[in-house]
């Protein structure tokens, strides 16, 4: 198994009680931070669901349980944390894989949402909508003040029912 950077043998241990997973091993935290994954705590570092998905998908880190079962496919993780797996998980995932594959530093903030550093070094906070699902233009109207109020740019990320995602750039708009 490689790693972030083509080495060998970053392990992470999974907890489904907190659907996260943790390393405290110097050497994977080193390695994962770089990359902008992960939070720390209390010298561990900490990742999302979303971030253990991507690894598993992408195969640059093994995923152990704490009885020592390696999960080695999403399915595995799935099966082993089912609970963990709320509806919105999986547009989660689906713009968390395409910002990475696009070559995009991406952190997880909260539940869809994500902070993401784009290749000229500009800041953006990503918030994850689904199609079909309701929501408020109120809700909008706070994401946007409160990327503003943090000097961001916030860019609404759409994921229709067929898994395809459209990016808006949301901004003010002075009407009258």
């Amino acid at each position: 198994m490689t790693g972030l950077n083509g080495e060998s043998g970053l392990r992470i241990l999974f907890d489904p009680s907190t659907c996260r997973a943790s390393t405290s091993d110097p050497r994977a935290v080193g390695i994962l931070e770089e990359k902008w994954f992960g939070r720390r705590s209390r010298g561990d570092l900490v990742l999302d669901l979303v971030e253990v998905a991507y690894l598993i998908l992408e195969k640059k880190a093994v995923v152990e349980t704490a009885t020592g079962v390696v999960l080695s496919s999403l399915e595995e993780l799935m099966r082993e944390a089912y609970g963990c797996f709320k509806d919105f998980f999986w547009p989660q995932l689906l713009v968390y894989k395409d910002l990475r594959d696009r070559g995009r530093r991406v952190r997880v903030v909260d539940q869809g949402r994500f902070l993401v550093k784009d290749k000229s070094g500009g800041l953006r906070l990503v918030y994850v909508l689904e199609e079909k699902k309701l929501i408020s233009i109120d809700s909008i109207v706070k994401e946007a003040e409160n990327a503003r109020d943090n000097s961001l740019q916030l860019v609404l990320a759409i994921v229709s029912l067929q898994g395809d995602i459209t990016y808006y750039e949301a901004g003010e708009v002075a009407l009258g």
